[in-house]
């Protein structure tokens, strides 16, 4: 019976999955990284860390599948999902020049700045939006500016997952997914953007060429063989960004089907035929891993990271902290949490907006700091579906996943602050599992990604909306949304990124 292998290069750890042609995950591991902050606003990472964690995963999900009388003769196909929007800037031999710096890097805002004053008409008509420091093309525009020897002798600039493929295959290339967030794109097109790169004087070679994610780009090398465990020669298809993956991981394959999701960062995703220019600067828009197809992603920054904070703040892990935000009410007794520790995306970007509590009194406990900071993502997210509906995006079933609905507490906070039901998805480690339904559609052992997400993508608990609470949601919610408006102007007067 033949296997698929799924690998989702997560900003804080790697997943992997082996999932069989029936939709059935038979073995799964992870392995966890560190990033690093050199300076304030700065976010790298060690390129080696990563392909650590893939060889240790790989070789953990073989000794499963030896357990169960499997065998990675059975591989197919391997794909990878991965954060998005970093830059790997690398030599001809594929050697990273520098750290990686990942897409929660705040460094870049003066290039920004210059850049949308040259280009801002090509960056909404081609990228569908304002270049922002998340943004791989502002990375390598930061480089350009402050490390002119590296920007000199880079070969490419690769997105983390793809510096993964090169290890893998020895070939240099990125999918339509990736490409289509960098601001280095046409996303309509599914190609680069000649006409912006021109624009902004960047050299067009540093871009290696795109293929759809089910492509086959190469096979597994000798030496990625023996140290992933795998079999040589194991086709590998392009793959896609985590939220891409994460898309197909969910079912988000067709209109209606809305996925809300609390990792690292926090997401929302809704699936397109085409890109309407209305959402210009509150959603982004993506090329979908289903070719032909697009997606409207609202952004979240550093969800699940306020609460690992809070963590490390208060020396308590999570599972600990949100069974003792049960205690506090339902609105936090009005403590409101700003969400924006490393900036401000969806549907207001800007990098130099700050997280805090507001409201805060001598009756608030610990109970009502944590819970405050969960609601205080919900809402956040909340704004998302919003623009969906502004845009006309229809939302019929709404799939909540990854960590935030591992905890009860929070998966009812977030069907109360949207007030609508929603269903969990079975397989929480959806960008894992989206990787491995892409490898399975791209060598065949799925006909196609319809009949592949009907086999693989359950549906578990359904989560029922309080219509009570959501009422009293309703009103917080509409204090909340006037705080970012209201505090923008001191945001970008105390803002301590820079390089």
């Amino acid at each position: 019976m033949p296997l698929v292998i799924g690998i989702d290069l997560g900003t804080s750890g790697t997943k992997t999955i082996a999932l069989d042609e029936s939709g059935v995950v038979l073995a799964a591991a992870s392995a966890s990284y560190d990033m690093q902050t050199p300076k304030p606003g700065w976010v790298e990472q060690h390129a080696g860390d990563w392909w650590s964690a893939i060889c240790k995963t790989t070789r953990a999900v073989a000794v499963e599948l030896g357990k169960q009388g499997r065998s990675v003769d059975e591989v197919r196909g391997v794909s990878t999902s991965g954060h998005m929007n970093g830059a790997v800037f690398v030599d001809g031999a594929g050697n990273p020049l520098r750290a990686p710096i990942l897409w929660l890097d705040r460094r870049s805002q003066a290039e920004c700045d210059a850049a949308n004053a040259r280009a801002g008409g090509l960056l909404r008509t081609r990228a569908m939006l304002v270049l922002n420091p998340i943004n791989t093309l502002a990375k390598v525009l930061w480089v350009r500016a402050h490390e002119p020897d590296v920007y000199r002798d880079a070969r490419h600039v690769l997105i983390p997952k793809d510096w993964v493929r090169f290890r893998m295959t020895g070939t240099f290339g990125t999918d339509v997914s990736d490409a289509s967030v960098s601001a280095a794109a046409d996303v309509r097109a599914r190609d680069w953007c000649g006409e912006t790169l021109e624009a902004l004087e960047v050299r067009r070679s540093l871009f290696p060429d795109i293929s759809e994610s089910p492509e086959v780009i190469g096979g597994l090398t000798g030496g990625a063989s023996r140290e992933m465990g795998l079999p040589a020669n194991t086709p590998v298809c392009a793959g896609g960004g985590d939220v891409s993956c994460l898309a197909v991981g969910s079912g988000v394959i067709r209109p209606g089907i809305v996925n809300v999701g609390i990792g690292t960062a926090g997401h929302a995703l809704a699936f397109a035929e085409r890109l309407d220019p209305a959402a210009y600067n509150r959603l982004w828009p993506m090329c979908h891993s289903v070719p032909g197809a697009f997606f409207w992603l609202g952004c979240s920054y550093t969800s699940g990271a306020r609460l690992s904070w809070l963590s490390g703040q208060f020396g308590e892990d999570i599972s600990s902290l949100t069974s003792r935000a049960e205690d506090a009410p339902a609105g936090c007794e009005g403590l409101f949490f700003l969400p924006w520790l490393e900036g401000a995306a969806t549907p207001h970007p800007d990098a130099h907006a700050r997280g805090g509590w507001i409201g805060l009194t001598l009756r608030h406990t610990k109970a009502h700091l944590v819970r405050s900071v969960m609601e205080g993502v919900a809402f956040d997210l909340r704004r998302s579906l919003e623009c969906f509906e502004d845009i006309g995006l229809p939302i019929s079933d709404l799939r909540i996943g990854e960590g935030g609905a591992r905890s009860a507490l929070w998966r009812q906070i977030q069907v109360d602050v949207f007030g609508r039901d929603a269903r969990v998805l079975e397989v929480q480690d959806a960008s894992a599992l989206g990787a491995a339904v892409i490898a399975g559609v791209g060598v065949g052992v799925f006909p196609d990604f319809e009949a592949a997400c009907e086999r693989a993508v359950g549906l578990g608990e359904a989560v029922r909306c309080n219509g009570k609470r959501a009422t009293d949601y309703e009103k917080q919610f509409q204090r909340y949304r006037g705080l970012y408006p209201s505090l923008k102007g001191w945001f970008n007067e105390n803002t301590t990124t820079g390089p």
